[in-house]
C-alpha cells in the first residue's frame, strides 16, 4: 500500500510538468483596417488675365490692336489638384458687335487657341499663321507638380481682322475656358464679370500689279485706251480690314522734255465707261466705281480691282515718248 501510494504520487507530479510544457490555446490580440481617403477633384478657376504687346511692357488691354502683330495674352490658372489635373485650355476672341463667343472662326471675326495637357501641343485651327509657338508658356512638364501656373498666349491677328477702334476699344473680346480630369470648367469672360478687351486698328495695304502702263497713239486722238496687260486698265489688289474705297493722282503733266501734254488729257473711272469718266488731277480723287468695297474675307484672297484711263493727244503734239507717273492708293471709304 505505501508503494501504491508513491507510485500515484510520482504519476501526480509527472502529469503535473507535462502541463507546465503544453501550448496554451489563446484568442487573437491584434488586427488591420483597410483605410481609403478620396480626395475630390476641385474646378480649376482663372485669374489675373492681362493683355500685353510682344515684349510685355504696354498694356494693350482697352487698346487697338494692329493686325499681323505678336501680342501676348497671360492668365493664371489654379488647381487645388496641380496643373497635372489640367486636362485643355481655351482662349476665343471675337467681335461682339457681330459675333458670339460660340460662332465659327474666321479672319474677320473670330478666333480660337487651344492647349492640351497631355500632348502639350498648342493650336489656332483656323490657321498657324496666327499663334507664335516659339514664345507661348504653359506647366508642361516642368510646373505640373504646381498648384497654379501664369499661361501665356502669344498670338496675331490677320491682316482683315475685322476693324474696331473706338474711344473704350470694346469691338473684340476675350473668353477663357479650362478643364480638368473629371470635367470640371473654370471660365472667364461671358457671364463671368471678367473682361479683357480690345480694338482692332485699321488697316489697308494696295499692291499695284501693272506697275507700267502706256498709250499708242497720233496726234488729234481722244479717248485711246490706256495699254497695261492688256485689259484697258491698270489692275491692283487691296487687302483691307475695313470698308475702303480707292483714289488716284497724276504728279506731273506727262513731258518729253520741253513739250507736254497737259495732265487733265487723261480721264479715269472704275469701269470701262469712258463717257463717265473724269479728268485726272494732280490731288488724289476718288475713282467712282471704286467706293465703298467691302474687306475681303481672307488675307490670301485681296481684292482685285484696276482703274480704267483714256488718253487724248491734242493736235500739234510731237512725236516721241511722254512720261508721267500715276499714284493710287486705298484709304477708309
Amino acid at each position: 500500500m505505501k508503494q501504491t501510494r508513491k507510485l500515484l504520487a510520482a504519476i501526480a507530479v509527472l502529469i503535473f510538468c507535462l502541463g507546465l510544457t503544453m501550448p496554451t490555446a489563446l484568442a487573437n490580440s491584434s488586427g488591420t483596417s483597410t483605410g481609403t481617403a478620396t480626395v475630390t477633384s476641385t474646378a480649376p478657376t482663372i485669374s489675373s488675365v492681362e493683355l500685353w504687346n510682344m515684349i510685355e511692357t504696354v498694356d494693350a488691354n482697352d487698346s487697338a490692336l494692329t493686325v499681323n502683330t505678336e501680342y501676348h495674352l497671360n492668365f493664371t490658372v489654379s488647381d487645388a489638384n496641380t496643373m497635372a489635373d489640367i486636362k485643355n485650355v481655351t482662349i476665343i476672341a471675337w467681335d461682339n458687335r457681330s459675333q458670339v463667343v460660340t460662332d465659327a472662326d474666321s479672319q474677320r471675326y473670330h478666333y480660337t487657341w487651344t492647349w492640351v495637357n497631355l500632348t502639350d501641343v498648342w493650336a489656332c485651327p483656323l490657321s498657324a499663321n496666327y499663334i507664335v509657338t516659339e514664345n507661348y508658356s504653359d506647366p508642361n512638364p516642368a510646373a505640373l507638380g504646381e498648384g497654379s501656373y501664369e499661361f501665356r498666349l502669344a498670338f496675331k491677328l490677320s491682316k482683315v481682322a475685322n476693324y474696331s477702334n473706338g474711344v473704350t476699344y470694346d469691338g473684340w473680346q476675350f473668353n477663357i475656358a479650362v478643364f480638368d480630369a473629371a470635367l470640371n470648367q473654370g471660365t472667364y469672360g461671358v457671364g463671368t464679370g471678367g473682361r479683357t478687351q480690345f480694338g482692332v486698328a485699321s488697316y489697308l495695304e494696295i499692291s499695284i500689279t501693272d506697275v507700267t502702263h502706256s498709250w499708242s497713239a497720233a496726234p488729234n486722238t481722244t479717248n485711246n485706251v490706256v495699254s497695261a496687260g492688256g485689259d484697258g486698265k491698270v489692275d491692283f489688289t487691296a487687302l483691307t480690314n475695313r470698308v475702303w474705297k480707292a483714289q488716284v493722282e497724276g504728279t506731273q503733266n506727262l513731258t518729253k522734255g520741253d513739250d507736254l501734254i497737259g495732265l487733265d488729257n487723261v480721264t479715269q473711272y472704275g469701269s470701262n465707261v469712258v463717257g463717265s469718266s473724269v479728268p485726272l488731277t494732280f490731288e488724289y480723287a476718288d475713282v467712282t466705281g471704286i467706293t465703298a468695297q467691302a474687306a475681303p474675307a481672307d488675307e490670301a484672297s485681296p481684292t482685285a480691282v484696276g482703274v480704267w484711263l483714256w488718253l487724248d493727244i491734242p493736235t500739234g503734239t510731237p512725236a516721241g515718248n511722254y512720261v508721267y507717273t500715276l499714284n493710287i492708293q486705298v484709304v477708309a471709304g
